[in-house]
């Protein structure tokens, strides 16, 4: 039977010499008990750039000579570890599955994981974010120029990004690395005062290039991705005359440029948009940076400003230029991410480039354009190799381990009682093959702004509500499949007041 296998494995060899169509089945497989892939979880939206993938050992049934990590239908990687890092800044779903290759010539593969890439996030303090939820952003990644993520629990599921937002900050870089985070972005505008002339706040952190140079030191060395600092005037700008973004120039020739892994930009047209400003951004800002210093890009900040919110012709030439923008930046393989910055609609002097109000979050129209624009759509296929995931005791048709997790029935809630003390106790029925519910609860009735709780049990009590205040509830079931949850439908909602 062995040299059946082997006979097996050596036409295999020979098709992959001749590039012809590949699939891993069922046959010629170890039972491994549970072999999968750990990270990235099933259609989860990740951050373009850097990603990493692991997975489960396949050492319970053997002794493992290597692994074969196969993305897009393709071979990308080869290592005796259980992770590894690719690179990709294709805004697509992307699909991944491992092999495991044992010393006596069997195979097996885990299921087939797909994900997306998306270059988009959000820029937000706690009051601007606070009613907002990335995930239905569509936004892959946040940061709030602090070094510590929110509290938020829409949050939690997103990737964080901190940030050193001045030299009173840098003592937070250890730790910062410490923690295990991939990045970390450098002083926020540092070529630009805290406030301007009349004593109005404008964001920049006002340190000297000498002193950045010079303090530079402490952020190298750490094992995560390191930005530069985020200048307000581009380095692209005043080259003639060594004016606009002199203080960047002078900053990158004064260090080892190999310590930096990325440049974030900045950018804010003072009543210019539309396609045309669209396209000065993307030419005159972003593609001549990446030709000065041929690294990544992250535009961390920008809009077009000097528009009230009320100037019908300024929201116009703020969504266009956009969804041009957007598009440009998505098709550019050497941009990993950008972050518009959202005025709030209560800005008089920039409420056209607002996303949302920040005291609800509901959005604007140029927010639902920022959520409908930047995101995956198609699949992107860069090779011929397939994989049929099957058990070694399963037929040979058995379908992917992924189709068999089907998403749980919708949860019907059957009572919202309101109790003595400030509780409100939510009853609904069980669903079927469920392990757990979740639970989200405002006092919206378009939920603008909530919270959500967790619970295995059918019932739940909240305590602590705001009396005579009307609240509103809805619930979902999930299942698990593999280390991530698999959400159904919600509920409908749920209302009752407290009174007492």
């Amino acid at each position: 039977m062995k040299s059946h296998r082997k006979i097996i494995v050596f036409l295999v060899v020979i098709v992959l010499t001749f590039n012809a169509s590949i699939t891993f089945t069922g046959n010629n497989v170890k039972a491994t008990g549970v072999f999968q892939i750990i990270s990235p979880s099933g259609d989860y939206l990740v951050p373009a750039g850097p990603i990493d993938i692991e997975w489960t050992s396949a050492s319970g049934a053997g002794s493992v000579k290597e692994y074969q990590v196969y993305v897009d239908g393709k071979l990308e990687y080869t290592t005796s570890n259980t992770s590894c890092r690719i690179y990709n800044t294709k805004v697509n779903y992307h699909t991944v599955f491992i092999v495991a290759c044992y010393t006596d010539g069997d195979r097996t593969s885990t299921e087939n994981v797909r994900f997306g890439v998306s270059k988009k996030g959000l820029c937000v303090n706690k009051d601007m974010g606070k009613y907002l939820s990335p995930v239905n952003m569509g936004a892959s990644w946040y940061y709030n120029w602090g070094v510590a993520p929110f509290s938020f629990p829409a949050y939690s599921a997103t990737d964080f990004v901190p940030m050193i937002w001045g030299t009173a900050s840098e003592n937070n870089i250890t730790s910062i690395a410490s923690k295990g985070y991939k990045f970390l972005l450098a002083y926020n505008e540092p070529d630009m005062p805290m406030r301007d002339q009349y004593g109005n706040y404008i964001g920049g952190s006002n340190v000297a290039v000498g002193t950045a140079i010079s303090h530079w030191s402490k952020f190298t060395g750490h094992n995560f991705y390191l930005g530069a600092p985020a200048p307000a005037q581009s380095p692209t700008w005043g080259i003639a005359n060594n004016t606009g973004g002199k203080w960047f120039r002078t900053f990158m020739n004064g260090i080892d440029q190999s310590t930096v892994d990325f440049i974030p930009l900045h950018c804010y047209y003072e009543t210019w948009g539309g396609e045309a400003a669209a396209k000065a951004f993307l030419t005159d800002l972003v593609d001549k940076a990446y030709e000065m210093y041929h690294k990544p890009i992250w535009i961390t900040e920008f809009a077009p400003n000097g528009w009230d919110y009320n100037n019908a012709n300024g929201r116009k030439q703020c969504k266009e230029f956009l969804e041009a923008v957007l598009k440009g930046l998505d098709e550019r393989s050497y941009v990993e991410r950008y972050s518009w910055f959202s005025f709030d609609t209560t800005d008089t002097r920039n409420g056209a480039a607002a996303l949302w109000t920040n005291s609800t979050g509901e959005l604007t129209e140029l927010g639902q354009a920022y959520v409908d624009n930047g995101n995956p759509k198609t699949d992107y296929v860069a090779g011929n190799v397939t994989n049929t995931y099957s058990r070694q005791k399963a037929p040979v048709k058995q379908q992917p381990y992924s189709n068999q997790v089907r998403k749980p029935a919708r949860v019907k809630i059957k009572s919202a009682k309101n109790l003595k003390g400030k509780k409100v106790k939510l009853t609904f029925k069980k669903v079927s093959k469920a392990v757990g519910y979740q639970i989200k609860a405002s006092d919206s009735k378009k939920f603008k702004g909530y919270w959500t709780k967790n619970t295995k049990k059918t019932s739940y009590t909240f305590k602590k509500l705001d009396k005579n205040t009307r609240y509103y509830f809805k619930v979902r079931a999930y299942v698990k499949k593999g280390n991530s949850k698999l959400y159904g439908a919600w509920s409908k909602a749920k209302k009752v007041k407290v009174k007492k």
